[in-house]
Protein backbone atom coordinates (compact mmCIF):
# COMPACT_ATOMS: atom_id res chain seq x y z
CA UNK A 1 0.00 0.00 0.00
CA UNK A 2 1.37 3.54 -0.94
CA UNK A 3 2.02 5.82 1.85
CA UNK A 4 1.04 9.62 1.69
CA UNK A 5 3.97 10.52 0.10
CA UNK A 6 3.68 8.10 -2.57
CA UNK A 7 0.51 9.04 -3.23
CA UNK A 8 0.35 11.08 -6.89
CA UNK A 9 -2.63 12.77 -8.14
CA UNK A 10 -3.51 11.76 -11.53
CA UNK A 11 -4.63 14.89 -13.72
CA UNK A 12 -6.65 14.86 -17.05
CA UNK A 13 -4.79 16.61 -19.53
CA UNK A 14 -5.74 20.30 -19.72
CA UNK A 15 -4.96 22.87 -22.83
CA UNK A 16 -1.78 24.44 -23.12
CA UNK A 17 -1.30 27.24 -20.67
CA UNK A 18 1.87 29.77 -19.70
CA UNK A 19 3.59 28.58 -17.05
CA UNK A 20 4.81 30.63 -13.87
CA UNK A 21 8.22 31.84 -15.81
CA UNK A 22 5.72 32.61 -18.82
CA UNK A 23 6.85 30.07 -21.19
CA UNK A 24 4.20 28.18 -22.68
CA UNK A 25 3.36 24.08 -20.89
CA UNK A 26 4.71 21.70 -23.66
CA UNK A 27 2.39 20.20 -25.71
CA UNK A 28 2.47 16.26 -26.56
CA UNK A 29 5.28 16.42 -29.21
CA UNK A 30 7.61 18.55 -29.43
CA UNK A 31 10.89 18.97 -31.73
CA UNK A 32 12.85 18.55 -28.70
CA UNK A 33 12.59 17.35 -24.80
CA UNK A 34 10.49 19.19 -22.25
CA UNK A 35 13.50 19.93 -20.46
CA UNK A 36 15.67 21.54 -23.48
CA UNK A 37 12.58 23.22 -24.81
CA UNK A 38 12.50 24.89 -21.17
CA UNK A 39 16.26 25.99 -21.57
CA UNK A 40 16.18 27.27 -24.76
CA UNK A 41 13.34 29.80 -23.99
CA UNK A 42 14.61 30.75 -21.19
CA UNK A 43 17.79 31.48 -23.26
CA UNK A 44 16.04 33.19 -25.62
CA UNK A 45 14.02 35.45 -23.03
CA UNK A 46 17.03 36.14 -21.36
CA UNK A 47 19.43 36.58 -24.23
CA UNK A 48 16.72 39.05 -26.10
CA UNK A 49 16.35 41.05 -22.56
CA UNK A 50 20.16 41.52 -21.70
CA UNK A 51 21.44 42.46 -25.19
CA UNK A 52 18.00 43.79 -26.49
CA UNK A 53 17.95 47.71 -26.05
CA UNK A 54 21.77 47.48 -27.62
CA UNK A 55 20.19 45.58 -30.16
CA UNK A 56 17.91 48.01 -31.39
CA UNK A 57 20.12 51.12 -31.41
CA UNK A 58 22.22 49.05 -33.44
CA UNK A 59 19.20 47.77 -36.15
CA UNK A 60 17.52 51.59 -36.03
CA UNK A 61 21.12 53.50 -36.51
CA UNK A 62 21.44 50.90 -39.07
CA UNK A 63 18.65 51.46 -41.26
CA UNK A 64 19.69 55.26 -41.59
CA UNK A 65 23.67 54.45 -41.88
CA UNK A 66 22.16 52.50 -44.87
CA UNK A 67 22.05 55.99 -46.76
CA UNK A 68 25.12 57.26 -45.82
CA UNK A 69 25.41 59.21 -49.07
CA UNK A 70 21.67 60.55 -48.74
CA UNK A 71 22.57 62.03 -45.57
CA UNK A 72 25.54 63.71 -46.42
CA UNK A 73 23.98 65.05 -49.09
CA UNK A 74 20.69 66.20 -47.22
CA UNK A 75 22.72 67.78 -44.13
CA UNK A 76 25.13 69.69 -46.64
CA UNK A 77 23.73 71.69 -49.68
CA UNK A 78 26.56 71.96 -51.32
CA UNK A 79 26.72 68.16 -51.86
CA UNK A 80 23.45 68.11 -53.75
CA UNK A 81 24.50 67.71 -57.24
CA UNK A 82 22.18 66.94 -59.97
CA UNK A 83 24.60 64.88 -61.97
CA UNK A 84 28.94 65.09 -62.31
CA UNK A 85 30.35 67.82 -64.36
CA UNK A 86 33.81 67.96 -63.28
CA UNK A 87 36.22 65.15 -63.55
CA UNK A 88 38.08 64.25 -60.39
CA UNK A 89 41.50 65.52 -61.92
CA UNK A 90 39.97 68.78 -62.95
CA UNK A 91 38.73 68.84 -59.75
CA UNK A 92 42.11 69.01 -57.73
CA UNK A 93 43.97 71.14 -60.64
CA UNK A 94 43.44 73.90 -58.32
CA UNK A 95 44.11 72.53 -55.34
CA UNK A 96 47.25 70.71 -56.74
CA UNK A 97 48.30 74.16 -58.13
CA UNK A 98 48.41 76.34 -54.67
CA UNK A 99 49.45 73.48 -52.77
CA UNK A 100 51.23 70.42 -54.58
CA UNK A 101 51.86 67.12 -53.13
CA UNK A 102 55.18 66.76 -51.44
CA UNK A 103 57.41 64.14 -53.27
CA UNK A 104 58.00 60.89 -51.83
CA UNK A 105 54.74 61.03 -49.53
CA UNK A 106 51.09 59.65 -49.95
CA UNK A 107 48.69 60.75 -51.94
CA UNK A 108 44.70 59.11 -51.15
CA UNK A 109 42.04 59.93 -53.66
CA UNK A 110 38.25 58.88 -53.18
CA UNK A 111 35.73 59.06 -56.15
CA UNK A 112 32.32 59.86 -56.05
CA UNK A 113 30.64 56.08 -55.90
CA UNK A 114 27.77 55.26 -53.65
CA UNK A 115 27.72 56.30 -50.31
CA UNK A 116 30.48 59.27 -51.42
CA UNK A 117 28.51 62.54 -52.85
CA UNK A 118 31.69 64.54 -53.30
CA UNK A 119 35.60 64.00 -54.40
CA UNK A 120 38.07 63.75 -51.37
CA UNK A 121 41.26 64.10 -51.41
CA UNK A 122 44.41 63.68 -48.89
CA UNK A 123 48.39 64.56 -49.15
CA UNK A 124 50.73 66.33 -47.24
CA UNK A 125 51.81 69.76 -49.16
CA UNK A 126 55.41 71.22 -48.33
CA UNK A 127 55.52 73.88 -46.03
CA UNK A 128 59.34 74.91 -45.12
CA UNK A 129 61.43 72.51 -44.08
CA UNK A 130 58.09 70.16 -43.31
CA UNK A 131 55.03 69.66 -44.65
CA UNK A 132 51.47 69.57 -43.79
CA UNK A 133 48.31 67.88 -44.62
CA UNK A 134 45.95 68.84 -47.23
CA UNK A 135 42.51 67.43 -46.41
CA UNK A 136 39.38 68.26 -48.78
CA UNK A 137 36.36 67.60 -49.92
CA UNK A 138 35.66 69.13 -53.75
CA UNK A 139 32.02 69.40 -55.65
CA UNK A 140 31.69 67.23 -58.77
CA UNK A 141 29.39 69.83 -59.81
CA UNK A 142 31.07 72.64 -59.60
CA UNK A 143 34.68 71.71 -58.60
CA UNK A 144 35.13 74.19 -55.40
CA UNK A 145 36.19 72.86 -52.05
CA UNK A 146 33.66 72.06 -49.70
CA UNK A 147 35.39 71.94 -46.75
CA UNK A 148 38.48 71.08 -45.29
CA UNK A 149 39.87 69.59 -42.53
CA UNK A 150 39.35 66.45 -40.63
CA UNK A 151 36.73 63.64 -42.33
CA UNK A 152 36.60 66.30 -45.23
CA UNK A 153 32.64 66.95 -44.30
CA UNK A 154 31.22 69.96 -42.68
CA UNK A 155 28.17 68.55 -41.03
CA UNK A 156 27.96 65.53 -38.80
CA UNK A 157 24.48 64.15 -39.03
CA UNK A 158 25.09 61.03 -41.18
CA UNK A 159 28.44 60.07 -39.53
CA UNK A 160 26.32 60.20 -35.87
CA UNK A 161 24.33 58.09 -37.34
CA UNK A 162 26.44 55.57 -38.89
CA UNK A 163 28.86 55.23 -36.00
CA UNK A 164 26.18 54.63 -33.68
CA UNK A 165 25.29 51.73 -35.87
CA UNK A 166 28.82 49.77 -34.13
CA UNK A 167 28.48 52.06 -31.24
CA UNK A 168 31.49 53.59 -32.61
CA UNK A 169 31.46 56.56 -30.20
CA UNK A 170 32.83 54.29 -27.96
CA UNK A 171 35.76 53.90 -29.31
CA UNK A 172 37.66 50.09 -29.80
CA UNK A 173 35.27 49.08 -26.82
CA UNK A 174 32.24 50.27 -28.44
CA UNK A 175 32.86 47.94 -31.88
CA UNK A 176 33.91 44.91 -29.47
CA UNK A 177 30.21 45.47 -27.87
CA UNK A 178 28.42 45.28 -30.95
CA UNK A 179 30.28 42.37 -31.94
CA UNK A 180 29.51 40.58 -29.00
CA UNK A 181 25.81 41.60 -28.68
CA UNK A 182 25.90 40.37 -32.83
CA UNK A 183 26.85 36.89 -31.21
CA UNK A 184 23.75 36.96 -28.94
CA UNK A 185 21.88 37.79 -31.41
CA UNK A 186 22.15 34.82 -33.41
CA UNK A 187 21.78 32.63 -30.48
CA UNK A 188 18.14 34.33 -30.00
CA UNK A 189 17.50 33.84 -33.55
CA UNK A 190 18.38 30.47 -33.81
CA UNK A 191 16.31 29.40 -30.11
CA UNK A 192 13.80 31.42 -31.36
CA UNK A 193 13.17 29.22 -34.90
CA UNK A 194 13.52 26.23 -32.61
CA UNK A 195 10.82 27.57 -30.24
CA UNK A 196 8.33 28.56 -32.65
CA UNK A 197 9.45 25.94 -35.67
CA UNK A 198 5.96 23.55 -35.57
CA UNK A 199 4.09 27.18 -35.09
CA UNK A 200 5.59 28.71 -38.15
CA UNK A 201 2.61 28.32 -40.79
CA UNK A 202 0.11 29.66 -38.22
CA UNK A 203 2.79 32.69 -36.61
CA UNK A 204 3.26 34.04 -40.26
CA UNK A 205 -0.46 34.80 -41.24
CA UNK A 206 -2.00 35.85 -37.49
CA UNK A 207 -1.42 39.21 -36.75
CA UNK A 208 -4.51 40.89 -35.10
CA UNK A 209 -4.13 44.77 -34.16
CA UNK A 210 -7.58 45.36 -32.86
CA UNK A 211 -7.12 42.30 -30.08
CA UNK A 212 -5.54 43.25 -26.67
CA UNK A 213 -2.19 44.92 -26.17
CA UNK A 214 -0.33 41.35 -25.67
CA UNK A 215 -2.02 39.75 -27.69
CA UNK A 216 -1.31 42.15 -30.80
CA UNK A 217 2.34 42.83 -29.96
CA UNK A 218 2.79 38.58 -29.65
CA UNK A 219 1.85 38.83 -33.20
CA UNK A 220 3.97 41.32 -34.47
CA UNK A 221 6.57 40.08 -32.49
CA UNK A 222 6.51 37.10 -34.28
CA UNK A 223 5.12 38.12 -38.02
CA UNK A 224 8.02 40.58 -37.60
CA UNK A 225 10.45 38.18 -36.55
CA UNK A 226 9.22 35.44 -39.01
CA UNK A 227 9.42 38.21 -41.91
CA UNK A 228 12.82 38.85 -41.32
CA UNK A 229 14.03 35.93 -40.26
CA UNK A 230 16.62 35.40 -43.07
CA UNK A 231 17.85 39.33 -43.14
CA UNK A 232 18.11 39.15 -39.28
CA UNK A 233 20.02 35.55 -39.55
CA UNK A 234 22.56 37.72 -42.37
CA UNK A 235 22.96 40.39 -39.78
CA UNK A 236 23.95 38.73 -36.86
CA UNK A 237 26.94 36.51 -39.03
CA UNK A 238 28.50 39.57 -41.16
CA UNK A 239 27.74 42.15 -38.15
CA UNK A 240 29.62 39.73 -35.35
CA UNK A 241 32.36 39.04 -38.11
CA UNK A 242 32.95 42.71 -39.06
CA UNK A 243 33.04 43.82 -35.50
CA UNK A 244 35.29 41.12 -34.16
CA UNK A 245 37.55 40.95 -37.16
CA UNK A 246 40.53 42.43 -35.52
CA UNK A 247 39.34 39.76 -32.46
CA UNK A 248 39.65 36.92 -35.41
CA UNK A 249 42.05 37.93 -37.25
CA UNK A 250 44.99 38.73 -34.13
CA UNK A 251 45.98 35.16 -33.98
CA UNK A 252 46.22 34.29 -37.43
CA UNK A 253 48.71 37.29 -38.27
CA UNK A 254 50.57 36.43 -35.46
CA UNK A 255 51.29 32.51 -35.99
CA UNK A 256 50.68 32.67 -39.51
CA UNK A 257 52.60 35.49 -40.98
CA UNK A 258 54.65 36.54 -37.76
CA UNK A 259 52.47 40.02 -37.14
CA UNK A 260 52.97 40.93 -40.82
CA UNK A 261 49.68 42.54 -41.18
CA UNK A 262 50.25 43.86 -44.68
CA UNK A 263 50.83 40.04 -45.94
CA UNK A 264 47.76 38.77 -43.96
CA UNK A 265 45.58 41.78 -46.09
CA UNK A 266 47.50 40.77 -49.34
CA UNK A 267 46.19 37.45 -49.15
CA UNK A 268 42.87 38.44 -48.40
CA UNK A 269 42.87 41.06 -51.42
CA UNK A 270 45.07 38.48 -53.48
CA UNK A 271 47.20 40.54 -54.86
CA UNK A 272 50.75 40.92 -53.47
CA UNK A 273 52.19 44.18 -53.53
CA UNK A 274 55.58 44.95 -55.60
CA UNK A 275 58.67 46.12 -53.64
CA UNK A 276 58.78 49.98 -54.51
CA UNK A 277 61.75 50.94 -52.87
CA UNK A 278 61.59 54.75 -53.70
CA UNK A 279 64.85 56.36 -55.62
CA UNK A 280 64.56 59.41 -54.82
CA UNK A 281 64.55 59.91 -58.84
CA UNK A 282 62.01 62.71 -59.89
CA UNK A 283 58.92 61.25 -62.21
CA UNK A 284 56.00 62.87 -64.31
CA UNK A 285 52.80 61.47 -62.54
CA UNK A 286 49.79 60.65 -64.81
CA UNK A 287 46.31 61.84 -64.31
CA UNK A 288 43.59 60.02 -61.96
CA UNK A 289 41.45 59.22 -65.59
CA UNK A 290 44.91 57.50 -67.63
CA UNK A 291 45.40 54.99 -64.69
CA UNK A 292 41.77 54.07 -65.06
CA UNK A 293 41.99 53.78 -68.55
CA UNK A 294 45.24 51.50 -68.01
CA UNK A 295 43.29 49.19 -65.82
CA UNK A 296 42.59 45.13 -67.34
CA UNK A 297 39.79 44.85 -69.63
CA UNK A 298 37.90 42.73 -66.71
CA UNK A 299 37.69 46.40 -64.60
CA UNK A 300 35.37 47.30 -67.84
CA UNK A 301 32.31 47.01 -65.04
CA UNK A 302 33.93 48.59 -62.36
CA UNK A 303 33.59 51.40 -60.78
CA UNK A 304 36.93 52.80 -59.40
CA UNK A 305 36.22 53.99 -55.81
CA UNK A 306 39.93 55.11 -54.63
CA UNK A 307 43.22 55.69 -55.87
CA UNK A 308 46.00 55.37 -53.25
CA UNK A 309 49.77 56.90 -54.91
CA UNK A 310 52.42 55.73 -52.62
CA UNK A 311 55.72 58.12 -53.19
CA UNK A 312 54.56 60.73 -55.20
CA UNK A 313 56.61 62.01 -58.04
CA UNK A 314 59.22 59.55 -57.65
CA UNK A 315 60.56 57.23 -60.17
CA UNK A 316 59.53 53.93 -58.11
CA UNK A 317 56.04 55.16 -56.89
CA UNK A 318 53.06 53.27 -57.40
CA UNK A 319 49.18 53.80 -57.65
CA UNK A 320 46.74 51.01 -55.75
CA UNK A 321 43.29 50.92 -57.18
CA UNK A 322 40.07 49.89 -55.48
CA UNK A 323 36.93 48.92 -57.37
CA UNK A 324 33.31 48.19 -57.05
CA UNK A 325 32.10 44.95 -59.11
CA UNK A 326 28.09 45.90 -58.26
CA UNK A 327 27.31 42.67 -60.65
CA UNK A 328 29.51 40.20 -57.94
CA UNK A 329 28.77 39.19 -54.68
CA UNK A 330 32.21 37.89 -53.68
CA UNK A 331 34.56 40.11 -55.72
CA UNK A 332 37.00 43.08 -53.85
CA UNK A 333 38.73 44.59 -57.32
CA UNK A 334 42.32 45.90 -56.23
CA UNK A 335 45.16 46.22 -58.75
CA UNK A 336 48.56 48.21 -58.57
CA UNK A 337 49.75 50.08 -61.48
CA UNK A 338 53.38 51.58 -62.05
CA UNK A 339 52.58 55.47 -60.99
CA UNK A 340 54.93 57.31 -63.28
CA UNK A 341 54.12 55.14 -67.06
CA UNK A 342 50.51 53.47 -66.07
CA UNK A 343 51.62 49.80 -66.41
CA UNK A 344 49.58 47.10 -64.93
CA UNK A 345 52.10 45.68 -62.08
CA UNK A 346 49.47 43.21 -60.68
CA UNK A 347 45.80 42.56 -60.73
CA UNK A 348 43.01 40.39 -59.54
CA UNK A 349 40.03 39.00 -61.23
CA UNK A 350 37.44 41.47 -60.13
CA UNK A 351 34.82 39.12 -60.62
CA UNK A 352 35.91 35.99 -58.68
CA UNK A 353 38.42 37.60 -56.14
CA UNK A 354 39.93 34.69 -53.47
CA UNK A 355 38.18 32.43 -51.05
CA UNK A 356 39.57 34.30 -48.11
CA UNK A 357 38.95 37.96 -49.82
CA UNK A 358 35.64 37.00 -51.60
CA UNK A 359 34.16 35.56 -48.70
CA UNK A 360 35.46 39.12 -46.46
CA UNK A 361 33.99 40.72 -49.59
CA UNK A 362 30.46 38.95 -49.59
CA UNK A 363 30.01 39.56 -45.65
CA UNK A 364 30.79 43.36 -46.44
CA UNK A 365 28.46 43.41 -49.67
CA UNK A 366 25.51 41.82 -47.81
CA UNK A 367 25.83 44.14 -44.70
CA UNK A 368 25.92 47.35 -46.50
CA UNK A 369 23.59 46.29 -49.60
CA UNK A 370 25.98 46.91 -52.00
CA UNK A 371 25.57 44.28 -54.64
CA UNK A 372 23.45 43.89 -58.30
CA UNK A 373 22.41 46.51 -60.21
CA UNK A 374 19.14 46.82 -58.06
CA UNK A 375 20.58 48.31 -55.10
CA UNK A 376 18.42 51.06 -54.63
CA UNK A 377 15.88 48.85 -54.33
CA UNK A 378 18.07 46.34 -51.74
CA UNK A 379 18.79 49.46 -49.61
CA UNK A 380 14.72 49.94 -49.42
CA UNK A 381 14.63 46.55 -48.41
CA UNK A 382 17.55 46.67 -45.83
CA UNK A 383 15.85 49.64 -44.87
CA UNK A 384 12.36 48.17 -43.67
CA UNK A 385 13.66 44.78 -42.99
CA UNK A 386 16.08 46.84 -40.42
CA UNK A 387 12.99 48.86 -39.21
CA UNK A 388 10.70 45.54 -38.85
CA UNK A 389 13.83 43.73 -36.84
CA UNK A 390 14.04 47.03 -34.05
CA UNK A 391 10.15 46.21 -33.69
CA UNK A 392 10.51 42.85 -33.36
CA UNK A 393 13.34 43.66 -30.60
CA UNK A 394 11.08 46.70 -28.51
CA UNK A 395 8.06 43.96 -28.58
CA UNK A 396 9.83 41.54 -27.21
CA UNK A 397 11.19 43.31 -24.13
CA UNK A 398 7.56 44.38 -23.47
CA UNK A 399 6.27 41.20 -24.02
CA UNK A 400 8.69 39.63 -21.43
CA UNK A 401 7.07 42.38 -18.58
CA UNK A 402 3.50 41.09 -19.84
CA UNK A 403 3.93 37.98 -19.75
CA UNK A 404 5.17 37.96 -16.03
CA UNK A 405 2.79 40.65 -15.34
CA UNK A 406 0.15 39.32 -12.38
CA UNK A 407 -3.45 39.56 -12.50
CA UNK A 408 -3.23 43.25 -10.83
CA UNK A 409 -1.00 45.09 -12.83
CA UNK A 410 -0.15 46.94 -9.41
CA UNK A 411 1.50 44.33 -8.20
CA UNK A 412 4.45 43.91 -10.96
CA UNK A 413 7.95 43.61 -9.71
CA UNK A 414 9.54 46.42 -9.77
CA UNK A 415 12.31 45.50 -12.02
CA UNK A 416 9.19 44.61 -14.78
CA UNK A 417 8.20 47.90 -14.53
CA UNK A 418 11.81 49.52 -14.72
CA UNK A 419 12.45 47.25 -17.63
CA UNK A 420 9.46 48.55 -19.25
CA UNK A 421 10.16 52.13 -19.00
CA UNK A 422 13.65 51.57 -20.20
CA UNK A 423 12.50 50.43 -23.54
CA UNK A 424 10.04 52.96 -23.63
CA UNK A 425 12.82 55.59 -22.92
CA UNK A 426 15.08 53.97 -25.35
CA UNK A 427 13.60 52.66 -27.98
CA UNK A 428 10.54 55.47 -28.37
CA UNK A 429 13.43 58.05 -27.13
CA UNK A 430 15.64 57.30 -29.77
CA UNK A 431 12.77 57.41 -32.39
CA UNK A 432 11.91 60.91 -31.49
CA UNK A 433 15.79 62.15 -31.21
CA UNK A 434 16.59 60.96 -34.91
CA UNK A 435 14.21 63.75 -35.98
CA UNK A 436 15.64 66.47 -33.55
CA UNK A 437 18.89 66.09 -35.37
CA UNK A 438 17.57 66.96 -39.14
CA UNK A 439 15.68 69.45 -38.02
CA UNK A 440 19.09 70.90 -35.83
CA UNK A 441 21.11 70.45 -38.73
CA UNK A 442 18.63 71.82 -40.55
CA UNK A 443 18.37 74.75 -38.92
CA UNK A 444 22.14 75.85 -38.07
CA UNK A 445 24.13 77.06 -41.51
CA UNK A 446 26.80 75.25 -42.77
CA UNK A 447 29.44 77.55 -41.66
CA UNK A 448 28.26 77.49 -37.73
CA UNK A 449 30.97 77.14 -35.44
CA UNK A 450 30.99 73.86 -33.38
CA UNK A 451 28.42 72.60 -35.87
CA UNK A 452 29.64 69.09 -35.39
CA UNK A 453 29.29 69.12 -31.65
CA UNK A 454 25.98 70.94 -32.19
CA UNK A 455 24.56 67.72 -34.05
CA UNK A 456 26.16 65.56 -31.47
CA UNK A 457 24.43 67.52 -28.48
CA UNK A 458 21.21 67.69 -30.72
CA UNK A 459 20.41 63.61 -30.44
CA UNK A 460 21.72 62.47 -27.63
CA UNK A 461 20.72 65.11 -25.12
CA UNK A 462 16.95 64.93 -26.30
CA UNK A 463 18.02 61.22 -25.96
CA UNK A 464 18.71 60.92 -22.38
CA UNK A 465 15.52 63.43 -21.31
CA UNK A 466 13.20 61.07 -23.32
CA UNK A 467 14.90 58.20 -20.96
CA UNK A 468 14.09 60.37 -18.20
CA UNK A 469 10.57 60.79 -19.03
CA UNK A 470 9.76 57.71 -19.83
CA UNK A 471 9.89 56.98 -15.89
CA UNK A 472 7.31 59.91 -15.31
CA UNK A 473 3.30 59.30 -15.92
CA UNK A 474 0.65 56.26 -14.99
CA UNK A 475 2.46 53.82 -17.20
CA UNK A 476 5.04 52.82 -19.84
CA UNK A 477 3.00 52.42 -22.32
CA UNK A 478 1.45 56.20 -22.05
CA UNK A 479 5.17 57.04 -21.97
CA UNK A 480 5.16 55.09 -25.27
CA UNK A 481 2.34 56.80 -27.25
CA UNK A 482 3.27 60.36 -26.47
CA UNK A 483 6.47 59.52 -27.21
CA UNK A 484 5.57 57.73 -30.60
CA UNK A 485 3.39 60.34 -31.21
CA UNK A 486 6.12 63.30 -30.48
CA UNK A 487 8.39 61.15 -33.22
CA UNK A 488 6.11 60.99 -35.80
CA UNK A 489 4.99 64.95 -35.44
CA UNK A 490 8.66 65.50 -35.49
CA UNK A 491 9.12 63.64 -38.62
CA UNK A 492 6.45 65.04 -40.64
CA UNK A 493 8.65 68.26 -40.14
CA UNK A 494 11.76 67.35 -41.69
CA UNK A 495 10.44 67.62 -45.04
CA UNK A 496 9.45 70.67 -44.49
CA UNK A 497 12.27 72.35 -42.79
CA UNK A 498 14.29 71.46 -45.77
CA UNK A 499 12.50 72.67 -47.93
CA UNK A 500 11.65 75.94 -46.00
CA UNK A 501 15.63 76.30 -45.42
CA UNK A 502 17.12 74.97 -48.83
CA UNK A 503 14.11 75.66 -51.05
CA UNK A 504 14.74 71.41 -52.54
CA UNK A 505 10.93 70.69 -51.69
CA UNK A 506 10.25 67.25 -52.63
CA UNK A 507 8.74 68.11 -55.50
CA UNK A 508 11.62 70.18 -56.33
CA UNK A 509 14.02 67.76 -55.62
CA UNK A 510 12.32 65.69 -58.00
CA UNK A 511 12.05 68.19 -61.12
CA UNK A 512 16.04 69.57 -60.50
CA UNK A 513 17.09 65.43 -60.29
CA UNK A 514 17.38 65.03 -57.00
CA UNK A 515 16.70 61.64 -56.13
CA UNK A 516 18.68 61.38 -52.87
CA UNK A 517 16.83 64.36 -51.02
CA UNK A 518 14.08 62.86 -52.90
CA UNK A 519 14.81 59.88 -50.65
CA UNK A 520 15.14 61.10 -47.23
CA UNK A 521 12.08 63.22 -47.55
CA UNK A 522 9.49 60.77 -48.36
CA UNK A 523 10.68 58.23 -45.92
CA UNK A 524 10.29 60.81 -42.95
CA UNK A 525 7.01 61.50 -44.14
CA UNK A 526 5.88 57.82 -44.48
CA UNK A 527 7.61 57.45 -40.75
CA UNK A 528 6.00 60.43 -39.57
CA UNK A 529 1.95 58.89 -40.75
CA UNK A 530 3.04 55.30 -39.55
CA UNK A 531 4.10 56.60 -36.11
CA UNK A 532 1.34 58.37 -35.62
CA UNK A 533 -1.12 55.19 -36.52
CA UNK A 534 0.85 53.20 -34.40
CA UNK A 535 0.70 56.12 -31.24
CA UNK A 536 -3.09 55.85 -32.02
CA UNK A 537 -3.30 52.18 -31.63
CA UNK A 538 -1.81 52.23 -28.64
CA UNK A 539 -4.38 51.69 -25.35
CA UNK A 540 -3.18 52.92 -21.83
CA UNK A 541 -6.01 51.12 -20.42
CA UNK A 542 -3.30 47.94 -20.78
CA UNK A 543 -0.09 49.22 -18.97
CA UNK A 544 1.76 47.90 -16.09
CA UNK A 545 0.32 50.55 -13.12
CA UNK A 546 2.37 53.43 -11.86
CA UNK A 547 5.85 53.21 -10.85
CA UNK A 548 4.99 54.23 -7.25
CA UNK A 549 3.30 51.39 -6.25
CA UNK A 550 5.51 48.30 -4.79
CA UNK A 551 3.37 45.81 -2.93
CA UNK A 552 3.18 42.25 -3.75
CA UNK A 553 0.34 41.85 -1.60
CA UNK A 554 -3.28 41.06 -2.97
CA UNK A 555 -4.85 44.64 -3.98
CA UNK A 556 -8.38 45.67 -5.34
CA UNK A 557 -8.40 45.63 -8.80
CA UNK A 558 -8.17 49.39 -10.44
CA UNK A 559 -11.29 50.92 -12.33
CA UNK A 560 -10.86 50.90 -16.02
Amino acid sequence: METPTQIRPRLAPTASAPTSNGAPSEPKKKLVGPRAFKLLWDGHSVTGIVIGLGLFVIFYAGAFALYRGELHAWADPAMRIAEEQVTLDEAVAPLFEARPPARGTDLFANFQVRERSYYYVRYQTPVGDTTETVEASISPATGEVIAEGARGWRSELSEILYRLHFFGQGGFWGELAAGFIAVFFLFAVVSGILIHLRKLPKDWHTFRPRSKLRTSLADAHNVLGLIGLPFAAMYAISGAFLALLIILLAPTVIVVFGGDQEAALELSAGVEVPPHELTGEPAEMLSFAEYAEALPSAWDDVDVTVMNIHGWGDEAAIVQVYGDAQKSLTAGPQAILQASTGEVLVSNDPAIGNALGGTTAALVNLHYARFGPGTPFAKILYFLLALATSAVILTGNILWVLVRRPKDPRATPRLHRFLGRLTVGVGCGLVAAVPVLFLVSAALPMDTEGLKTWENVALFVPWVVLVAAAFVGPSAVWAARWQLGLAGVLSLLVPIANGVVTGDWPWVAATSGLPRIVTIDIGFLLMGGVLLWVAGRLRATEAPASFTVTSRAPVAPAVS
